[in-house]
C-alpha cells in the first residue's frame, strides 16, 4: 500500500511533511474558519498539547488538548446527527480535544470546554460541536481550576 505524502507550510512548525491519511476532513470547517476543511494534528513533546495545524492556511493553528486530561469527570452525549455525521459507530472511533487560548498572561490560559472537537479518527471527520451543557463554559480557566482541585 502507498501512502501519499503532502508537504503542509506551518507559521509554528515550518514544513510538516504528512500522510494523507492523518488529514481530518471538517465538512464545516471550524467557526470563524468555515473555509478551512483540512487540518492534522500536531504533538507537542513532553507537554499535553496539540496544535490543530489548518493543511489549507500555514497561518492557522489552533492549541488544543484532551479535556479528559485536565477535568476527568467532562462527558456529554452526542446528538445522533453528530454521530451520524462522522459516521461513528463505537466510542472508540472517537478523540476528543478542546481549543485552548494562551494569552501573554500564562496564568489566563483557558480551554473552551463548551465546544469541544470531535473527531473519528478511524474515518479522519471532523466538528466542533457547541454543547447544551451549562456545566461547561467558553472559558474554563486551566491554572485556576487545577491549583483548586490540587487544594480539595
Amino acid at each position: 500500500m502507498v501512502v501519499q505524502k503532502s508537504v503542509v507550510k506551518s507559521r509554528v512548525f515550518g514544513e510538516l511533511e504528512v500522510s494523507e491519511e492523518n488529514i481530518i476532513f471538517f465538512e464545516e470547517g471550524i467557526p470563524a474558519f468555515e473555509n478551512l476543511k483540512k487540518f492534522v494534528i500536531v504533538k507537542e513533546d513532553q507537554s499535553p498539547f496539540y496544535w490543530l495545524q489548518s493543511v489549507e492556511d500555514k497561518d492557522i493553528a489552533f492549541v488544543i488538548i484532551n479535556p479528559f486530561e485536565i477535568k476527568p469527570d467532562y462527558e456529554f452525549d452526542l446528538p445522533d446527527e453528530v454521530v451520524n455525521k462522522l459516521e461513528i459507530t463505537s466510542a472508540q472511533d472517537v478523540a476528543v480535544f478542546c481549543i485552548v487560548v494562551i494569552p501573554e498572561d500564562v496564568k489566563q490560559t483557558r480551554v473552551n470546554l463548551k465546544a469541544p472537537i470531535i473527531i473519528n479518527v478511524h474515518k479522519r471527520k471532523g466538528i466542533q460541536y457547541l454543547l447544551d451543557d451549562e456545566r461547561y463554559p467558553l472559558r474554563y480557566y486551566l491554572f485556576e481550576n487545577l491549583n483548586s482541585d490540587e487544594q480539595k
